[in-house]
């Protein structure tokens, strides 16, 4: 099955954060692998990236159809290739280009997938140069004056002390002059990649929208006009939408609608967890125990509850300061109920650990056993406490006083 054909089945929603980023990781180490042997493919697009095995291996993908191959050596200026959608402005300028425009093509696709439209559907390469300009601002100066094909699109208005100065065409202008109807088939409304960093970030937690961000981040870096400032695959590779630099899963875990797996440096054994894109990283993993139990295997010693809902008796977690990995089992006061339990965070006290270590065994069959758990509990079940405290401390001193009935011994 192609990208094409998934996201189709798909009804082209948009594709999942981890599945984007399996898949823009496959290409980018086939684009890096193009251009270390001085070849650039200039035919990326939706249909000719193959699943793997959609089923065993979700969104790991292959790049597929190397029939326009073209050497970096053999490009003349002027030369017309990719798909019009996932055109580059060196092409469609007319400038010398390079194995950049791969990942341009690159950039448009991670659009389409976290979007589900395309950036640029244009009906002729003055529409999609017209998308372009609207969403990333005109191409350099410099781009301008080097083009071949620069005067089909742009006119120039005057020249002051040997500078010209280009203004882009009307889409009437350009009709008068060629004949072509323009068109404007776009189904998005923002008017700068910047604009994608917040949007569709409600009811998600910090890391999930900085998740986002650095997928946003990724986008503006391929789509640069200029191929000299544009990402290479080796950095695509490296970027922190791809490597999740930007997690310290050694203060945090995120329990949310995606999973957060940890990078390389945060590897530890006997904590691997499956993500939504099929793959394995090692992070924390929970698991549901009986109502009013959760069990957290971590590598802290302490755990705050993060969210409780009112359907559930699991609660997620999330992982603060400490050494020693464990397997961590925290209970929650059987008289609070889950209905009480608002977003502020809870703290647990472990009730017991089941190993000091991944590596080493229990020294005994009996688990260690620590104090018993202290749970905060609401300010209303605070301030009822404090009620009978006082309450209770007006009867025992009312009750030096009071004489015993003549009937009581």
């Amino acid at each position: 099955m192609s990208l094409h054909d998934y996201m189709d089945k798909r009804e082209w929603r948009p594709a999942p954060l981890n599945g984007i980023r399996t898949v823009i990781k496959d290409l980018a180490t086939a684009c890096d692998t193009l251009k270390s042997i001085g070849l650039i493919h200039t035919d990326l697009k939706l249909d000719n990236v193959m699943l793997v095995d959609h089923q065993v291996q979700p969104l790991r993908v292959k790049l597929i159809d190397f029939g326009l191959v073209v050497k970096t050596s053999e490009v003349w200026k002027g030369l017309v290739v990719q798909p019009l959608w996932h055109r580059a402005p060196d092409v469609i300028l007319g400038l010398p280009f390079n194995a950049a425009i791969d990942v341009w093509s690159l950039g448009t696709i991670l659009a389409v997938m976290l979007l589900g439209v395309q950036l640029f559907p244009g009906n002729n390469q003055y529409d999609v140069l017209r998308f372009i300009i609207d969403l990333l601002g005109e191409p350099p100066r410099t781009l301008l004056n080097s083009g071949l094909f620069t005067e089909s699109f742009f006119k120039d208005k005057s020249r002051f002390c040997g500078r010209t100065v280009w203004k882009f065409k009307t889409p009437l202008e350009f009709q008068l002059e060629t004949n072509l109807k323009t068109s404007d088939d776009r189904e998005y409304t923002f008017s700068s990649l910047e604009e994608l960093k917040t949007s569709s970030t409600h009811n998600k937690t910090i890391f999930q929208a900085e998740d986002r961000k650095a997928c946003v981040e990724l986008l503006q870096d391929m789509l640069q006009m200029d191929q000299k400032k544009r990402i290479t695959p080796k950095q695509i590779l490296a970027h922190p939408f791809i490597t999740r630099s930007y997690l310290n899963l050694s203060k945090n875990c995120l329990y949310g609608t995606e999973t957060v797996e940890a990078d390389s440096s945060s590897e530890r054994p006997g904590t691997e967890q499956t993500q939504l894109d099929g793959s394995s990283e090692h992070s924390c993993s929970l698991k549901e125990l009986p109502a009013g139990v959760i069990e957290v295997q971590t590598d802290e010693r302490t755990v705050l509850v993060e969210e409780a809902t009112k359907e559930s008796s699991v609660i997620r977690t999330q992982t603060v300061q400490g050494d020693t990995p464990s397997s961590v089992k925290a209970e929650i006061a059987p008289e609070i109920k889950l209905e009480s339990i608002t977003d502020e965070d809870w703290e647990i006290s472990i009730v017991s650990v089941i190993g000091k270590s991944h590596s080493e065994a229990p020294k005994s069959s009996s688990e260690e056993t620590l104090p018993a758990p202290v749970v905060s509990e609401p300010r209303n079940k605070k301030k009822k406490g404090i009620r009978r405290f006082f309450s209770r401390m007006r009867r025992d001193f009312f009750s030096c006083f009071c004489v015993p009935g003549q009937g009581e011994e």
